[in-house]
């Protein structure tokens, strides 16, 4: 029961740093739009990326757990679902952060 686990973890700490380290140079690419329509963007871009931060780590658990049951060593089948979740997590935070700056220029835009 310990790889899932730890794999669960350390997929949920990486990103979440992703996650900041984006929401933190969508703030830079935001700064012309005023706060009343950034708030829409930022907002959007926090909820898909709890969504996304969520998923990616059930997931690591999921094949870290696969793995086990396949005599995959816990180290490796640990590290193999982190690094492969953890990327495709940074992967999707980058396009949750084009909707966020999108929703925010459309809010922009229309209201």
């Amino acid at each position: 029961m310990g790889p899932p686990i730890a794999a669960f973890i350390l997929t949920f700490l990486v990103n979440i740093a992703a996650s900041v380290c984006i929401f933190v140079l969508m703030l830079v690419a935001m700064n012309g739009y005023s706060e009343s329509d950034a708030k829409y963007g930022m907002g959007v871009y926090g909820v898909l990326a709890l969504f996304v931060t969520i998923t990616m780590s059930l997931f690591a658990a999921l094949v870290a757990k696969r793995f086990r049951k396949r005599e995959f060593r816990a180290v490796s089948a640990v590290l193999i679902a982190v690094v492969v979740f953890s990327l495709i997590g940074i992967f999707l935070k980058c396009i949750c952060s084009i909707i966020g700056v999108g929703v925010a220029e459309f809010v922009r835009v229309n209201f």
